[in-house]
């Protein structure tokens, strides 16, 4: 071995080791936009990832802010749902996919109606295990004694998507809206 190939081995053994000691963070690979994108997970946020879907790929991962405190909204491949952690590692809600057949009757019966003439693409089942409460200018998470469930169905009529929001009981969360597919208001 040549004392070049030799250096040259030596530094991918240095950096392979750095990577595996490095237990702060954990890189996943996502697509957003059609663009090849990494992110890197605080091992809090990990943590609870794998925790709650320990065997699924991440296609995308948001970051944001909410009163204060940071987000992770995470896609999971294959239409397996998406998971919201705050930083520290709680958990607010779990979406899973699930069929009209699987609503609550009151649930299916608001979003059918709200459907007339629309196309019902997908319907989520939200497990909400937190909140963020506002108190003055910051935010504080506030962990729920039992999972509530909100129930999210994303509709197509033509050129425009909307999205209503109902609780098991057929009481509307949030009203269904319509955007066109180029609207710039969807990117918002």
């Amino acid at each position: 071995m040549k004392h070049s190939e030799r250096i040259l081995l030596g530094f991918v053994v240095v950096l392979a080791l750095a990577m595996t000691m490095w237990t702060g963070c954990t890189k996943q690979e996502g697509t957003e936009q059609g663009k090849e994108a990494k992110e890197e997970l605080p091992e809090a946020v990990a943590k609870a990832v794998k925790a709650n879907f320990p065997d699924v790929q991440i296609d995308k991962v948001e970051v944001g802010e909410e009163a204060g405190i940071t987000l992770y909204d995470i896609e999971f491949k294959a239409d397996q749902g998406e998971i919201e952690v705050t930083l520290d590692g709680t958990v607010l809600d779990i979406a899973t996919i699930i069929t009209m057949e699987d609503l609550p009757k009151a649930a299916a019966e608001v979003i059918r109606k709200a459907a007339e003439g629309a196309t019902i693409k997908r319907v989520e089942k939200s497990e909400v295990r937190a909140e963020i409460k506002e108190e003055g200018d910051k935010g504080k998470i506030v962990k729920l004694d039992s999972p509530r469930y909100v129930y999210e169905a994303e509709l197509v009529k033509g050129d425009q998507t909307g999205e209503i929001e109902v609780d098991a009981d057929g009481k509307v969360i949030e009203a269904l809206k319509w955007d066109t597919k180029d609207s710039p208001e969807k990117d918002k």
